[in-house]
């Protein structure tokens, strides 16, 4: 069992239409938001990034990261 996001806050920095600046991204977008993980929050449920790549920068602490079920 998955258990649903708790103890996180996430606010949008910016966004950036790509339809307008690049060919076939039409309905896409860029986004920059800054995430806050209390201590023992869960980001869930699970899920992927096929076809939307995501970067992560860690400003403070420590995060575990669970992927392809481990």
């Amino acid at each position: 069992m998955v258990p649903e996001s708790k103890g996180i806050t996430a606010k949008i920095l910016s966004t950036v239409d790509l339809g307008p600046e690049i060919e076939g991204m039409a309905s896409r977008q860029f986004r920059m938001r800054m995430f806050t993980f209390e201590p023992g929050a869960v980001f869930g449920p699970l899920h992927d990034h096929k076809d939307r790549p995501g970067i992560v920068y860690i400003l403070q602490g420590t995060i575990t990261d669970h992927r392809n079920g481990v």
